[in-house]
């Protein structure tokens, strides 16, 4: 019985922390990739049908690969990453009336920003084959 719970908690937190990637892909301070590896790691050890959902996932499963393999993202994925955060913060800072809100909107940006491109890129994406 107790085996039984300890599962299904573990899928639970699973799909919390999927859910919260998701929402840190398209929210520029929450951030998707920890709550993505949370998420297959509680999956590896509950489902092993949900934790090859998640790391051969089209969209997800690359950045999980490119953590696992410490190889970086790619340049398509660093460009998607960058577009998503600026097209976010701008909308942010035309909602913002405030100027020092403004301005650490600014420096989140360009903060960001930095993290991102001196980051190691890698030179190619993991693509995925589907089973037949």
């Amino acid at each position: 019985m107790l085996r039984v719970w300890k599962r299904g908690m573990y899928i639970a937190a699973g799909f919390i922390c999927f859910g919260l990637g998701v929402a840190g892909a398209l929210l520029p301070l929450l951030p998707a990739t920890p709550f993505l590896l949370l998420s297959a790691f509680f999956f590896a050890r509950s489902s092993e049908r949900w934790h090859e959902w998640l790391v051969t996932h089209r969209t997800f499963g690359p950045y999980i690969a490119a953590f696992r393999e410490k190889r970086g993202l790619t340049a398509a994925q660093k460009r998607r990453i960058a577009l998503t955060l600026t097209l976010t913060l701008l909308l942010s800072f035309w909602l913002v009336p405030r100027w020092y809100a403004r301005l650490l909107i600014g420096v989140i940006w360009f903060f960001w920003m930095i993290v991102l491109f001196r980051s190691r890129t890698a030179t190619e994406a993991v693509v995925f084959e589907e089973a037949d």
